[in-house]
Parts: C-alpha cells; sequence; structure tokens
C-alpha cells in the first residue's frame, strides 16, 4: 500500500484551492525574486528539448509497473506503464490523445497535457513566466509555500507550490475546467530530490485525483536531450521498457 504524506492536510488543502481566488494577476516582475531561486535550485532556466524518465510506479487500483516517460514539448508526450495484468499507454500528439490504441476525448488529452507540464517543472514557469499569476504564500502545517499559476490553455492550468527559500516545487496542481465550471484537480507531492545532468529533480512523486490519494511514482533515472524518435508518439509502437 502506498504511503500518504500527511493526506488530511493536502486533501483540505486541494478542495480549498479549488475556489482559491489569486491575489493577484502579478507577472514575472513581481515573482522574479522567487523565479531566481527556483533557478538556483533546478540548476538552469534553459529548458531541456526532451525529458526521458524510467523507474516504476504504485497504483491503488493496479498494483506496481515498471515506468517510462517521454516528453519532447508540451503536446508530445507518452506514458507507458508495464503492470502484471497488462501495458497501458497513454500518448498524446499535438490535437490527439490515445490509451493504448484507442482515440481518446478531449478531456483525456488534457489530462495528459496536465502531466507533461508537470514533468517540465520548473523550466515551463519560465518559458511562461509573462503569463504567471501570483497566488501568494500559504501555510500547510509547519510549511510555507509560495503559490504560482500558470495557465495552459483550453481550460487547463498548473498551480506550482514552492518553498520560498530553498526555490524546491514541493507540490503542483494541474486544474482541468469543463464547461459549467466544474473542475477536476490532480494533485501531486514531490520528495526524494536528486539531480541528473546538473538538473534537479524529485525521485518520489505521490499522486492525487480529486482529493484521493491513488499511488505514488518513483523515477530511478533521468535523460535531458537524449534523443526522441517521433515515432514514440505513436499507439502502435511495442513495449519500449
Amino acid at each position: 500500500m502506498p504511503r500518504r504524506p500527511d493526506p488530511a492536510s493536502w486533501l483540505r488543502r486541494v478542495l480549498a484551492a479549488a475556489v482559491l481566488a489569486f491575489a493577484s494577476a502579478a507577472g514575472a516582475g513581481d515573482l522574479g525574486p522567487l523565479l531566481e531561486r527556483i533557478e538556483r535550485a533546478y540548476g538552469t532556466v534553459t529548458p531541456p528539448n526532451t525529458i526521458l524518465q524510467r523507474g516504476h510506479t504504485l497504483s491503488h487500483s493496479r498494483g506496481e509497473g515498471a515506468l517510462l516517460r517521454a516528453y519532447r514539448g508540451a503536446e508530445r508526450f507518452r506514458i507507458e506503464i508495464h503492470y502484471r495484468s497488462g501495458t497501458e499507454t497513454r500518448i498524446i500528439d499535438g490535437p490527439t490523445a490515445w490509451q493504448s490504441s484507442k482515440p481518446m476525448s478531449e478531456a483525456f488529452r488534457g489530462a495528459l497535457i496536465l502531466q507533461a507540464a508537470r514533468v517540465a517543472l520548473p523550466w515551463n514557469l519560465f518559458a511562461a513566466r509573462a503569463q504567471l499569476r501570483d497566488g501568494g504564500e500559504h501555510r500547510a502545517g509547519d510549511v510555507r509555500l509560495h503559490f504560482v499559476e500558470m495557465p495552459l490553455g483550453n481550460n487547463l492550468r498548473m498551480v506550482a507550490e514552492i518553498d520560498p527559500e530553498s526555490g524546491r516545487i514541493l507540490r503542483s496542481r494541474g486544474i482541468l475546467t469543463h464547461p459549467g465550471g466544474s473542475e477536476m484537480v490532480f494533485g501531486t507531492v514531490y520528495e526524494d530530490f536528486r539531480t541528473a545532468s546538473g538538473r534537479l529533480y524529485a525521485a518520489v512523486e505521490h499522486h492525487y485525483a480529486m482529493g484521493r490519494y491513488i499511488g505514488r511514482s518513483v523515477i530511478e533515472s533521468v535523460e535531458y536531450d537524449a534523443p526522441i524518435a517521433d515515432s514514440l508518439f505513436r499507439p502502435d509502437i511495442p513495449g519500449l521498457i
């Protein structure tokens, strides 16, 4: 059973975040010092062209499986998980998304866009600095976090929750807004920070959906700027792990 990190406080904050009114639409000018601390923490402001992660995930619904994530921009992303019961593949390539070989809905595509944005933190924050919104500082138990909201378009946004002292992103929330105003919130808590090729990353991720803890992922290796073929973002590619 995956370990839950402070589940009660996380649930309360995620639900509160759905109605959080950001203090201002502050841009990079106000967030400049915080972004500089993030840059120092993560090693560089220059975004990687590609990110390739390998490890394993433990899902409440399907058990443990070997994990591959391949990122080549905001709309070219693949997740592949090999469970004992079978392989699950989720892919986004521009306007199209697949689960295994099945074309999926726009809502499914939006959820994948949010996952791709999470993998590319914090470099997508730097790239979108003119559109960032300052959510101010909030206390969660003994931890003080600075909220920064990044719009992703098409009723999508992500909130990074940052330790203002270290510059590390300790939590994130991807928010998908449906017609009519209802929201789906996907949360991640980051732990066990390590370095690969001079860039900081979290080796352990705890995952939430709508406030419910659904499992964790352990990232065992990260490659930046590795060649990733176009064919990886097609649904008919055999297992790669």
